[in-house]
């Protein structure tokens, strides 16, 4: 009960860990209310769908939070990826357009830097 300010019940998977949470990421003249109010009801208390869907919903959460950990992971590879490419494009640029120079057709529309649509 009382585990965020705008639900009143919610479920909690590990009562210190909230606790270490509300000490550590609310402002500080928050902190002793959210304590104080902060409680642990036994869940018989409550009714059984509520409680299922509860659980559904923080193993739900639990999930995104993995695969958003990933997803920032992936885009922080492929900017890195991206960065190199870049670099290697600038680099070997006099290179490739001589290299495109031999291989393409005269009618090529490539302006230098993108393609030009007629």
């Amino acid at each position: 009960m009382h585990q965020y300010h705008d639900k009143l019940f919610s479920y909690c998977p590990n009562y210190q860990e909230r606790v270490d949470s509300i000490e550590a990421n609310k402002p500080k003249h928050e902190i002793p209310l959210r304590k104080k109010l902060f409680k642990i009801v036994d869940e018989k208390l409550l009714p059984a769908e509520f409680v299922e869907a509860c659980k559904k919903w923080d193993e739900a959460d639990k999930k995104w939070n993995e695969a958003y950990k990933k997803w920032n992971e992936a885009c922080k590879k492929r900017d890195e990826a991206y960065k190199k490419w870049n670099e290697a494009d600038k680099k070997y640029l006099p290179q490739l357009e001589e290299l495109h120079k031999k291989i393409c057709s005269k009618d090529c529309t490539w302006n230098g830097k993108e393609i030009v649509f007629r």
